[in-house]
């Protein structure tokens, strides 16, 4: 088995954006880029946004890891 290091990193980042969704620590939630989406559409909407985004990053890199040749 060989890791792919763009494996290893949308892992790590589908995980981050997990934590930061889920937990919505200061310096995760008041970053300018997620700020702006949460004055555009909403606090809630912006959770399930980067929820759903978080959940592909980490499905990708897990699929990366353990299924690809």
């Amino acid at each position: 088995m060989r890791f792919d290091l763009l494996s290893i990193v949308l892992t790590l980042y589908g995980l981050f954006t997990l934590y930061g969704v889920i937990t919505r620590p200061n310096f995760y939630w008041e970053r300018g880029r997620i700020r702006r989406t949460r004055e555009l559409i909403g606090d809630n909407k912006t959770r399930a946004l980067y929820l759903i985004m978080g959940v592909v990053m980490l499905g990708v890199g897990i699929w990366g890891l353990f299924f690809v040749a």
